[in-house]
């Protein structure tokens, strides 16, 4: 830990600062100290975390002014949104060789400024008529404040900043010797990264758990319950590169974050449902041997605590939260509505052909501009019969599009969820890969595009025209499809379009849902 600390305070504290790299001010375990009448306000350089110690003339020696920092640290974190058993692993790596400096961080003094205006200025923002303790103090200060986040390029506020920060760099892993002992069952390659193999191992999971739960007498509605509710905790881990080995405490996460990415408000019902299908998955992953003992409590103590915060009334962080992403979400609606006003009057016309395959399997379709390209993909996988069991890419001269949390290694993306069919005119061509072990490439020509009057160009999207059955997943891709249909004449066969349309969409639909 590294403390910035102004002459008077360092002499106060009988410490001698020292010279340090720069470089060193701006990481997360660098500090910096302001007093302000009977208050010491001790901030984080890169996250701005507000720590607050009362009556700073009571501290003649850095050993009482550590015990008093670390004691209020402590008692802050037990109030942020992280999980318990993650402050032990906060506090070993802030408190670990302390050392002072009279060097400071570009952008601490004017932090330290707002937060010293806050909290004893003329217009301070602070409720002195609730009695606030330290912690509290600190709570509405951070609460209040936001700062610029690189990985979302937005700001955000500084206990969502440091939510973050403690759950992507402090992971509480399952015991390292029994994933060793399961590595076969976790992986299908060497490749410990390999996105793809993370999603075969949460197929090959499911397929286990959903056994589990049948061989116990289950009923129906509650397998489905708990299937569903595992397969959506597995793609939140996903979502940030992580495997439900890698993080016990991530389910904390998912459950102070599900009501915001779903947009969904869970009742009392419906949480004390998702965790008992969350203890249900870790008993499951106990009986595996892929959790030990330990593992298992840590777990459902993750889930308990993610539970007990969710319902928390005594501080407005969920408030503060989830007003912001209902604020981003009436943007973004913005402007997904103009973009739609803007290309909802054009209808395309594009043939899709299953490339590298005889004789030629192929679909037309008629779309509306405003189809978003990840629309775009699932109509078009269904329309060939894709199970959605693997990642996907759509390709132009220009650009790769994915899914913001795959990686395909394509080169630079772009999000589907940003960029409409609309963008595209008549003779450009695209590529739709899926599946990148099976290589399945779909090749995408616009026909035609005319611009109609909006009651007529608003409309379904419609299936045209088109041959041949579709694809079968894990076949082997072209060469598989080929061999099997020597045996099958139907897979030739041309599409019986009346047949197809209402069941099309609904599979289109059903992939969304899945993908999301």
């Amino acid at each position: 830990m590294i403390i910035t600390v102004e002459n008077s305070v360092a002499q106060n504290l009988h410490v001698n600062p020292q010279m340090i790299n720069d470089l060193s001010l701006t990481s997360p375990e660098a500090w910096s100290v302001r007093t302000s009448g009977d208050f010491m306000i001790i901030m984080n350089n890169l996250l701005a975390l507000p720590v607050i110690v009362r009556h700073p003339q009571r501290f003649n020696d850095s050993r009482s002014f550590i015990t008093a920092f670390k004691q209020e640290f402590l008692r802050l974190m037990e109030r942020v949104p992280i999980p318990h058993a993650k402050v032990r692993m906060v506090r070993d790596a802030q408190f670990q060789d302390v050392r002072f400096t009279s060097q400071q961080a570009d952008s601490a003094p004017l932090h330290l400024q707002t937060y010293q205006n806050a909290l004893t200025g003329p217009n301070a923002t602070i409720d002195w008529d609730s009695h606030p303790s330290n912690v509290e103090l600190a709570l509405q200060l951070a609460n209040q404040t936001e700062l610029y986040d690189p990985d979302t390029d937005e700001s955000i506020p500084v206990l969502e900043l440091f939510a973050n920060y403690v759950m992507k760099n402090f992971s509480l892993p399952a015991h390292p010797d029994l994933n060793e002992h399961n590595r076969n069952y976790r992986y299908h390659s060497s490749s410990l990264n390999d996105v793809m193999n993370a999603v075969a191992v949460d197929e090959r999971l499911l397929k286990d758990y959903q056994q589990y739960l049948e061989n116990r007498g289950k009923s129906d509605q509650v397998i489905d319950r708990d299937i569903d509710t595992a397969d959506d905790y597995f793609s939140f881990c996903d979502g940030y590169e992580k495997t439900i080995f890698d993080d016990l405490t991530l389910v904390y996460n998912y459950l102070i974050q599900y009501e915001e990415a779903t947009a969904t408000r869970l009742t009392t019902t419906q949480l004390r449902d998702k965790c008992i299908a969350l203890r249900e998955l870790g008993r499951f992953m106990r009986y595996q041997r892929l959790f030990s003992a330990a593992d298992f409590d840590q777990f459902v103590q993750a889930i308990s605590q993610g539970a007990n915060d969710l319902v928390t009334t005594d501080q407005d962080y969920y408030f503060h939260r989830l007003l912001r992403n209902v604020q981003n979400q009436v943007q973004d609606q913005r402007d997904a509505l103009t973009v739609a006003r803007h290309r909802s009057r054009q209808r395309y016309q594009l043939t899709v052909t299953l490339d590298d395959y005889q004789p030629a399997m192929w679909r037309q379709f008629d779309l509306s501009g405003d189809t978003r390209l990840d629309v775009l993909c699932y109509l078009i996988l269904a329309s060939f019969g894709a199970k959605g069991r693997h990642l996907f890419a759509l390709q132009s001269q220009e650009h790769t599009y994915q899914l913001p949390i795959f990686d395909s290694g394509l080169g630079v993306q772009e999000s589907l969820l940003a960029h409409w069919l609309g963008e595209y005119q008549t003779g450009d061509e695209l590529l739709l890969t899926y599946d990148f072990g099976d290589s399945w490439h779909f090749k995408i020509k616009i026909d035609k595009v005319t611009t109609e009057s909006r009651l007529r160009a608003t409309g379904p999207a419609k299936l045209l025209a088109g041959s041949g059955r579709g694809i079968i997943d894990d076949i082997g891709g072209v060469t598989g499809l080929t061999d099997v249909a020597k045996d099958d004449p139907a897979i030739d066969r041309p599409l019986n379009i009346n047949k197809e349309q209402t069941n099309w969409l609904q599979r289109a639909e059903q992939l969304r849902r899945h993908y999301r």
